[in-house]
C-alpha cells in the first residue's frame, strides 16, 4: 500500500476532528435511516468502517447492536470515545483494508461517507475485507447525479470540502463497484433529497446467479 495515502488521510482527518460534529449535523436524519436499513430485533454484531466520530456507531447502538467501530484516525477516535456513553459500542484503531478480524464475524458492516476518500484500488480492498467479515454490508456516499449538468455541479460543490480523492470517486459507478465484489443490492433509501445514497446489499453465495 502506498504509504502517501495513509500520510494523507491521517493528516486530513487530523485537521477536521475537532469540528467534524458540527460540518456532520445534516446527516443525523441519514445515520438514523441507515440504522434503520437493517431492522433487527436480535443483538447482532455491527463493524461500522471509517467511523470517525462514531455518530453513525451510536446511530446503531441506541437500537441494541453490540457495535465495533474502526478508524485509521486516532484523533477521530478520541472525540468518539469522549462522546461515547453506550455500553454496546467499542472503538479500535485499524486500517480497514486489513481488518484484524475473522471471516464472517459480524452480522452486518457498514461503511458511511468513506469510499470516497480512499484511492481506487483502496476501495477494493476495503470491500473484499468487508465481504469477508460479513456477508450483509450496508454502503452509503455521495449519489452521483447521471445528467451531466448535475453531475457537474455536484461534483463541483463537493470537492470545495472533500479529500483529493473524492473525483476519482465521481467517476465511477458504485453499484458497479459492488458487482464486482459480489454484493448485490436489496435495499435502497435516499437522504437529503437525493444527494446521499443508502445501500443494503447480501453476499451472492457460491453456485447463486
Amino acid at each position: 500500500m502506498d504509504e502517501s495515502y495513509y500520510r494523507y488521510i491521517r493528516g486530513w482527518f487530523w485537521k477536521w476532528a475537532w469540528f467534524y460534529n458540527f460540518i456532520a449535523l445534516p446527516l443525523t436524519g441519514i445515520r438514523n435511516k441507515v440504522a434503520g436499513m437493517i431492522d433487527s430485533k436480535d443483538k447482532i454484531k455491527i463493524l461500522d468502517v471509517c467511523t470517525g466520530t462514531g455518530t453513525q456507531a451510536f446511530a446503531f447502538a441506541k437500537r441494541g447492536y453490540e457495535v465495533m467501530g474502526i478508524d485509521l484516525s486516532e484523533e477521530m477516535l478520541r472525540v468518539a470515545n469522549k462522546k461515547n456513553k453506550y455500553e454496546n459500542v467499542r472503538f479500535v484503531v485499524a486500517d480497514a483494508a486489513k481488518m484484524p478480524f475473522e471471516n464472517d464475524y459480524f452480522d452486518c458492516a457498514c461503511i458511511s461517507f468513506g469510499l470516497h476518500d480512499m484511492p481506487h484500488e483502496v476501495r477494493h480492498q476495503v470491500l473484499d475485507e468487508m465481504k469477508r467479515v460479513s456477508r450483509k454490508i450496508i454502503v452509503v456516499d455521495y449519489h452521483i447525479p447521471k445528467s451531466r449538468l448535475h453531475r457537474w455541479l455536484h461534483v463541483s460543490f463537493a470537492s470545495l470540502y472533500e479529500s483529493k480523492y473524492y473525483r476519482d470517486f465521481a467517476k465511477r459507478d458504485l453499484e458497479e463497484l459492488l458487482r464486482e465484489h459480489d454484493f448485490r443490492a436489496v435495499k435502497e433509501a435516499y437522504g437529503l433529497v437525493d444527494f446521499v445514497e443508502i445501500l443494503l446489499c447480501e453476499r451472492k453465495l457460491l453456485g447463486s446467479g
